[in-house]
């Protein structure tokens, strides 16, 4: 028995209709240690990592696929955005701002770089609140 008509209909089927299954929006939470080293009896320490199942991930990849294409046909794509677009990772961004620093000084103009880290921000929500 092929599974793929079953699954691209069920996938047609919540594009079509915008409702997402709720078997689709469940997961397996795992606490996970956010840097090696930290004390593992505190659980300020963990971060969640939810998997879902194989089909949420398929939903969302054809989203993704479809986002993408309106995106682009609609001329609202950013050049310099490195989210989410093939062939663009943190490593392009930072490779861009550094070749822009570089050029400056190499101007001999002055340049500033403000860097804001938000690696810890989730430890800053209130987990008390249900």
């Amino acid at each position: 028995m092929e599974l793929v008509p079953y699954i691209t209909k069920i996938i047609n089927e919540s594009l079509a209709t915008g409702v997402v299954p709720d078997i689709f929006k469940r997961a397996i939470a795992t606490p996970l240690l956010k840097k090696p080293g930290l004390d593992d009896t505190d659980l300020k320490n963990f971060r969640p990592v939810s998997n879902l199942n194989f089909l949420s991930k398929i939903l969302e990849k054809v989203v993704l696929g479809q986002v993408l294409k309106h995106v682009k046909s609609n001329g609202f794509d950013e050049v310099l955005q490195s989210p989410y677009k093939m062939h663009h990772s943190t490593e392009t961004a930072l490779l861009k701002v550094t070749s822009d620093i570089l050029d400056l000084v190499d101007d001999k103009n002055l340049c500033l770089l403000v860097l804001l880290d938000l690696t810890a921000a989730f430890d800053t929500i209130d987990h008390e609140i249900y």
